[in-house]
């Protein structure tokens, strides 16, 4: 169970053709936006137009390289996501793609979800009867 989740953009919820990434709507669908970010390496304005084209929510809290003073393998992208979001980094789950994002995360005292072992289409997020997330594979 956890409080927020927290996604990485390129090669997490978007391709590098800028298409959603399979399973990425499904996940994002009905999460509470006071408890999901993103949390990229890639400048704003780059980020905005992936999920434009992907046709992705944009959350309420979007850190970007401009963001941070350290972009990954630095844990400041997602801590600051916890801090905007209110939540403990123990109570974050991390989807993340790359080895530096994966490593980012786990300095952060966040759990990770690497979705090149775990496809995002084999997982569901649920919103249990106290406001949290529940993770389902």
């Amino acid at each position: 169970m956890y409080d927020a989740v927290l996604f990485d953009l390129f090669g997490t919820l978007v391709t590098e053709r800028g298409q959603a990434i399979r399973g990425a709507h499904a996940l994002l669908e009905g999460l509470p936006d006071a408890r999901w970010a993103i949390v990229t390496s890639c400048p704003r304005g780059l980020a905005s137009e992936l999920l434009r084209r992907a046709r992705l929510p944009t959350p309420q809290v979007l850190v970007t390289a401009e963001d941070v003073r350290e972009n990954k393998p630095a844990p400041d992208g997602y801590l600051y996501a916890a801090l905007r979001l209110s939540v403990q980094p123990p109570d974050c789950v991390v989807f993340e793609d790359s080895t530096a994002g994966v490593t980012a995360a786990h300095a952060a005292g966040m759990a990770v979800i690497n979705v090149r072992e775990t496809p995002l289409g084999s997982l569901a997020l649920e919103v249990t009867a106290d406001g949290r997330l529940r993770l389902r594979r």
